[in-house]
């Protein structure tokens, strides 16, 4: 088989981000991949298993200096030697308009989906995450990690979202906004590290004992900084939507606290700082669950509490 001629291939991002295309499976294919499967699909792109340990990552708007980048961090985080595997990149490829990488294939299975066929193992799935956390802060910030851009900006530096205003105007966002910056500011300062940002129960590989064998999906929000941020992200979004959300986030959060050492205020302002940066990240508009969800962390009791600012 050929690879698919010029012309064929949609942009990505112009169609759903969470389907695959008949042509990508032909492309990687002409060119000497002989069993091409769909594999995952998601916001930023569509991945292909393409047999002998690879996959390929067709990307929705990521330029190749942008993956480039992304590669040379990936590379930072292997030569660290972590206890579990993280992505690599071996080559970054143009292909029409839409940039493809071929990388690694990575082992084991979603936490989520594990955690699921063995209910009442939350506490593992638990453990897995602290591990992960962990690892993570053991690995130095380089050059190539402050260059990496976060969420949809052009450089590495975070912004906030201004439909925030209106969704939290009962609490009041420009105080929120300000007072989060005053008291981050007052934290004792740590040793940077490599910060994941989306430490979800997908984005964590397991074994059948619901080990940490693998991370994936770094991106979305990577970049340097304090790890405690990481940690307050993983404890808030582990069961983001599920009906023990805040047992499980409690819990994990006191946990943190009392095995890191980071304070729980601390973790819970680096919770406000997330939930102002990521909001619209997911939809512009403002009409998705993540955003529902951020606005509703601006308005928890224990945030208020650490804000110094009375419960609504």
């Amino acid at each position: 088989m050929t690879a698919a001629p010029l012309g064929l291939f949609r942009e990505l991002h112009e169609v759903n981000m969470q389907s695959h295309d008949r042509n990508w499976v032909e492309y990687f294919a002409g060119v000497g991949h002989q069993v091409v499967t769909p594999l995952a699909a998601g916001m930023e792109g569509a991945v292909y298993r393409l047999g002998g340990g690879l996959i390929g990552k067709v990307w929705g708007r990521r330029g190749i200096a942008e993956l480039t980048s992304l590669q040379e961090f990936y590379d930072d985080i292997t030569a660290a030697r972590l206890p579990f595997a993280t992505p690599q990149i071996l080559d970054v490829l143009k292909v029409e308009r839409t940039s493809v990488t071929i990388e690694r294939e990575l082992p084991g299975r979603p936490l989520k989906q594990a955690v699921s066929r063995r209910p009442g193992n939350q506490l593992l799935a638990e453990d897995a995450v602290v591990e992960v956390l962990h690892a993570l802060a053991t690995v130095p910030a380089s050059a190539t990690m402050h260059r990496l851009a976060v969420l949809d900006e052009q450089q590495p530096l975070w912004n906030g979202a201004d439909l925030l205003r209106a969704a939290v105007a009962p609490v009041g966002f420009e105080y929120v906004h300000g007072r989060l910056l005053e008291l981050v500011d007052r934290q004792t300062s740590r040793p940077l590290s490599v910060v994941h940002g989306d430490l979800c129960a997908e984005n964590i590989l397991v074994d059948d004992d619901l080990r940490p064998v693998a991370l994936l999906d770094f991106g979305f929000l990577s970049t340097v900084g304090d790890p405690a941020f990481d940690a307050s992200v993983a404890a808030g979004i582990l069961d983001m939507y599920g009906p023990a959300a805040r047992e499980v986030d409690d819990r994990l959060t006191a946990r943190i606290a009392r095995e890191f050492g980071y304070p729980v205020e601390l973790l819970l302002l680096y919770r406000v700082a997330y939930s102002i940066a990521t909001a619209n990240a997911y939809a512009l508009d403002g009409d998705d669950g993540h955003f529902a969800w951020c606005a509703q962390v601006l308005q928890r009791d224990d945030i208020l509490e650490v804000l110094d600012m009375p419960a609504i």
